[in-house]
């Protein structure tokens, strides 16, 4: 009786994951695309990053105090989130578990 309940609860949960994993309805956005497509994608993101980046560099070198160079960097960060969650929706390396979130790369170390 218990192996037919055990294996009842784990064919419940096999049968749960794969329906979240079909109903989850976004592919990635990078199955599909040529190399030439992506390779213009990456490009695109990172002339929007190195934009944001001379834009921040512009604001510290005016800065006149603490609270002006605060207030560059939390715009710079607020850019660079947004341009985090538009890019992570398809699939690419800042999206959840990627390569542009907190703690990478300049990324806000995690809250403890």
């Amino acid at each position: 009786m218990k192996r037919v309940l055990i294996a009842a609860a784990v064919l419940s949960m096999v049968v749960a994951a794969a329906a979240f994993a079909a109903d989850s309805g976004t592919a990635p956005k990078a199955q599909g695309m040529s190399f030439e497509e992506r390779k213009a994608d990456v490009l695109k993101h990172l002339d929007a990053r190195m934009s944001s980046l001379q834009e921040e560099k512009a604001c510290v070198q005016a800065a006149k105090n603490h609270d002006d160079l605060k207030a560059c960097r939390q715009k710079h960060h607020a850019e660079m989130d947004q341009m985090r969650g538009e890019y992570g929706k398809g699939g690419h390396m800042g999206g959840p578990g990627g390569m542009g979130g907190p703690g990478y790369m300049g990324g806000q170390p995690p809250k403890q």
